[in-house]
């Protein structure tokens, strides 16, 4: 199987207040410097929103109908949910055939209107349910939930110090974690069973592409990296074929 590189965590000027590049930055800009970048899967993740997904789906195939360079494109959110003391950061991502039926049905179960608040007040918003629910919403609308940048200090806060970090991974609907630092995986108590990845979680044109993975799939597609998260989880020593870069 193919190798390729993933960058999963990436923001857009969609927010300009969240948003450390121009703002004037277009789609095809950001499909442009991802491929720069070399990397071939770049999931599209603004906070609580999907409304740029559209835009880089087109920007992908037009610079793909001129270029022969495909980026695979995967739309998604991130998901800030506070449970206790605790605070997560959940990556959700969802097949670019399905993603707005998906993440309209995963704001539905969390009982949010689609647009949860208004634009610039999204990177501040947060639900308070257990995470763990939350990663089993994602799940089940048939979406990828990646517990994001666990390693990331928020002033003295790091949720990779928290217990609830370690159930989180060992929950079957978890699919991967994001690391910072590759050798934070040696912190976890299962010698971390599960995929992970390093991204850029990028906010700007210049970040993109900072920490991306490589990973085998069987098919270039959203399902094909679902099917590769899978594999990771049934068998630890498939850790061979993933890697931080």
């Amino acid at each position: 199987m193919p190798h390729v590189t993933l960058d999963l965590h990436n923001h857009t000027p969609l927010i300009p207040n969240d948003y450390r590049g121009d703002a004037a930055t277009s789609p095809r800009a950001i499909v442009e410097r991802a491929l720069e970048c070399g990397i071939d899967v770049f999931g599209v993740t603004d906070h609580f929103s999907v409304l740029w997904a559209p835009m880089m789906l087109a920007a992908a195939e037009e610079v793909a109908a001129e270029s022969g360079r495909r980026l695979l494109v995967i739309p998604g959110s991130e998901i800030k949910v506070r449970h206790a003391s605790d605070e997560t950061h959940l990556v959700a991502l969802f097949s670019p055939a399905t993603y707005v039926r998906d993440f309209a049905a995963l704001m539905d179960a969390l009982g949010l209107p689609r647009m949860p608040a208004p634009i610039e007040q999204l990177p501040a918003l947060f639900v308070r349910e257990d995470p763990l629910e939350v990663a089993a919403l994602i799940d089940s609308v048939g979406g990828v939930c990646i517990v994001g940048h666990v390693d990331r200090t928020f002033g003295d806060y790091r949720f990779i110090d928290s217990e609830l970090v370690h159930e989180l991974v060992e929950s079957p609907a978890v699919h991967a974690i994001e690391l910072i630092d590759h050798s934070s995986r040696c912190r976890f108590r299962d010698g971390l069973a599960i995929a992970h990845v390093c991204s850029s979680d990028s906010h700007s044109l210049a970040e993109m592409g900072r920490r991306t993975s490589t990973i085998e799939l069987d098919e270039l597609s959203f399902e094909g990296l679902k099917r590769a998260f899978a594999r990771h989880r049934v068998s630890p020593a498939a850790h061979a074929g993933i890697a931080a870069v």
